[in-house]
């Protein structure tokens, strides 16, 4: 097991290819668990890095040809905006707190995965249903926006 060169850079990278290991697996679906991981990975990439990588997050609107989010996507969001820096302070709020469900498709693979936020009083304030492919590529997009700027 190798060490910690620059830790948060270096977790940021292995969960990537984590992700993209197991997507290159052959395994019968009766135990592929890729949104099991996918969800895991996400939790740790939302979670773990500083806030100070959050605060520099772009103001600009999230869209689904940069970062895989349609803004169609989300239903309800605080204040309406739906920029990338709030998308994923709303989706970190709801992994970190449980607060999202899982949907099936006719063949009982999930296909979608819907987040709520809620304020201090208990009042929604972000819903998204996000389907798992895009998903994929904003976690994809997301981890190599902070790979990117953990460089400079």
């Amino acid at each position: 097991m190798s060490y910690y060169i620059e830790q948060e850079y270096d977790f940021v990278h292995r969960t990537k290819i984590i992700l993209e290991q197991y997507q290159k697996l052959q395994l019968s679906d009766n135990v592929k668990y890729e949104i099991t991981l996918l969800i895991n990975c996400f939790t740790g990439l939302l979670i773990l890095p500083q806030q100070y990588w959050f605060d520099n997050l772009p103001d600009s609107i999230i869209n689904e040809k940069e970062w895989g989010i349609k803004t169609e996507y989300i239903n309800t969001i605080s204040g309406n905006n739906k920029s990338v820096k709030e998308v994923a302070r709303h989706l970190r709020n709801s992994v970190t707190h449980y607060n999202f469900t899982v949907f099936d498709n006719q063949k009982k693979e999930i296909k979608s995965i819907k987040f709520k936020d809620y304020n201090k009083s208990k009042v929604l304030t972000f819903e998204a249903e996000i389907p798992v492919k895009n998903l994929n590529v904003f976690l994809n997009k997301f981890s190599n926006w902070f790979l990117e700027e953990m460089k400079k």
